[in-house]
């Protein structure tokens, strides 16, 4: 492994120093917040029975789901054993208490709501790679959906379909229980096609709720949608455990079938097929109405997500740029029809009977994954017409919580307007972190009847800085992504991941084949090494190393998907790195892992 070595004195810089003290109030808080509610054993303090159909079990997921990925940063030890430790007892308490899981898995959710349980699981293999217990976890998972389970029919592989939006653990679900028909109807999550009309008071007269739960059963419970592509990163996490090319072909084979519906479809991602593979099969030959699709209160948010875990998906295991156009395509669509008013870019939102409708600004974090992946010039000009109008909003730093989902000031800084942004934006997670543990603090309910969305309101472990300054990507898709880092970090000495103690990193730059950053040590005594990975999932290839921005001389050439870095006690320096990108075979295996296989 090629060796750098800093010697550069540092007057430590404002980031740097902030950088540190978040993880240590991370660090201080997490310890609290598990204390407070959990009980010996690491499950919740909630309900003893389930409280019913409506309520979903990502939530109680969602108590810990970042804590693995700030392990992997460089959080503390404590946060890493108990990630795990919190996840082994958040599913028994599903299994177990409230019968929502089975084997381990979920039984029969949405993909939507799934996509917010599973970053959780995909985040403990940045942790530990070698957990054979979680790999054996991610090959079970992947089964549901590949056909390896006779017992669980949840794919067609003949017509490329996922047979219905509910699946899991028990198969695919046809037909839906009371309370998501008349949920996901209320909020309109979906139509039931273009001639049902709804009787009134449908809900409180048996004979015509039965009438719309059985039309619900056929039209919406019936074939593949849109949100399923959530599926993919799920079994992803197979391939990145163990390299087996099978995860691999079903990714290529199922995306495939989607991008070739959206080019069949004019560019439009219908939103519905039908039990034979047929777009519209149930709804007339409509492509919009289905479930969490095109009429959808959320669709831009919930299909967009889905398309762009599902592109980075794919492009992370084959290295195959193509699978960005499932996503590009889709933006481009919008852009299309959108329409201007005061300066700013106003996409649909919406596909109705009406058209298109609901116009607004676009969702940021597509497009910005979407550049961040393919750091083409066509992408970035997309983000730069999209921030027309909004030069404000584009530069705010607030501070927010762990499902924050705003990277557009981060994307300024790259781009050299926001140069205190590092500072401000280490600050405000910092006020965020103190908010959420002073909440927890003075909580005094009673924890076995609060609202299930609490301890994610409350808990202290923000990742957002930490992401976007370390590793140089933006945040993880919050619906099922995996994360999009340029570079990350381990500890030699202490054989795990993350960034070493006293060491504060930021990227400062990227480009297609480069990135710029600074490692600070801030200790006045002890000598760090750092070990530099190229990509989250050792996807990229370093091609060269300067230093200081030395220009007397040829770049040290490099032929690798790490580098070391030793910093002396005191110490800063700043590097360029050449990179080749997306051509090593991406995998959660760390440095010492032999040919990036972490079992034998």
């Amino acid at each position: 492994m090629h060796t750098v070595e800093s010697s550069r004195p540092t007057t430590p810089p404002a980031w740097a120093v902030l950088e540190r003290r978040l993880i240590d109030a991370i660090d201080e808080a997490a310890p609290v917040f598990l204390q407070k509610y959990t009980r010996p054993g690491g499950t919740l303090i909630w309900r003893e029975d389930y409280p019913g159909d409506g309520v979903w079990a990502d939530d109680l997921y969602e108590a810990f789901f970042n804590w693995p990925l700030y392990y992997a940063l460089g959080g503390s030890d404590y946060t890493g054993e108990k990630s795990v430790d919190e996840w082994n007892a958040v599913t028994r308490q599903l299994t177990y208490d409230y019968g929502r899981a089975y084997r381990e898995f979920i039984c029969d959710d949405d993909w939507f709501h799934n996509s917010e349980n599973y970053i959780y699981f995909y985040a403990l293999g940045l942790a530990d790679p070698t957990n054979k217990e979680m790999m054996r976890r991610a090959r079970r998972f992947s089964g549901f959906y590949m056909n390896e389970d006779p017992e669980v029919p949840n794919y067609n592989a003949e017509l490329r379909i996922i047979r219905s939006p509910f699946s899991g653990s028990r198969g695919p679900l046809f037909r839906a229980r009371y309370a998501d028909v008349q949920y996901n109807i209320e909020f309109g999550h979906t139509t039931l096609g273009p001639d049902f009309e709804f009787p009134a008071d449908w809900h409180g007269i048996e004979a015509q709720r039965q009438r719309v739960h059985e039309c619900f059963d056929r039209v919406v419970m019936q074939g593949d949608v849109v949100v399923n592509l959530g599926v993919v990163p799920l079994v992803a996490s197979a391939y990145l455990y163990t390299g087996d090319e099978k995860y691999r072909n079903w990714i290529v084979e199922y995306v495939d079938a989607w991008i070739d519906r959206q080019q069949d479809n004019g560019g439009i991602i219908p939103d519905n097929i039908g039990p034979n593979g047929i777009v519209g099969e149930n709804r007339q030959g409509q492509w919009w109405g289905g479930f969490y699709g095109w009429t959808g209160l959320y669709s831009h948010q919930m299909m967009g997500s889905a398309i762009t875990v599902a592109a980075e998906a794919a492009h992370l295991v084959t290295g195959d740029a193509k699978y960005l156009r499932l996503l590009r395509t889709h933006l481009d669509l919008l852009i299309e029809h959108a329409v201007e008013k005061g300066g700013r870019l106003l996409v649909p939102h919406r596909h109705t009977d009406d058209g298109w409708t609901d116009f607004a600004p676009m969702q940021p974090q597509p497009p910005i994954h979407l550049w961040s992946a393919s750091m083409t010039a066509e992408d970035r000009h997309r983000l730069e017409r999209l921030r027309q109008g909004d030069a404000e909003g584009w530069s705010a730093v607030e501070s927010r919580g762990p499902r924050s989902l705003d990277d557009r000031a981060w994307t300024r800084f790259l781009a050299g307007d926001l140069p205190d942004y590092p500072e401000l934006i280490l600050q405000a997670n910092y006020r965020e972190v103190r908010r959420r543990l002073d909440a927890v603090l003075g909580d005094d309910q009673d924890l076995t009847t609060m609202d299930v969305h609490h301890w994610q309101q409350v808990n202290p472990v923000i990742t957002e800085a930490l992401v976007q300054l370390t590793t140089g990507g933006p945040q993880t898709v919050y619906w099922g992504g995996l994360a999009q880092g340029r570079v990350r970090y381990f500890d030699p000495r202490n054989r795990r991941p993350g960034l070493p103690p006293d060491v504060a990193a930021l990227v400062r730059r990227l480009d297609g084949d480069s990135v710029e950053l600074t490692l600070v040590n801030l200790s006045v005594s002890a000598t760090r090494a750092v070990i530099l990975g190229a990509g989250s999932f050792g996807e990229h290839r370093f091609t060269s190393a300067a230093i200081d921005g030395a220009s007397d001389g040829p770049d040290a050439a490099i032929d690798d998907g790490y580098l070391q870095v030793c910093l002396p006690p005191g110490t800063e320096v700043d590097l360029r790195l050449g990179m080749e990108r997306n051509c090593r075979r991406a995998s959660y295996a760390f440095p010492w892992h032999a040919d990036g296989i972490p079992f034998r």
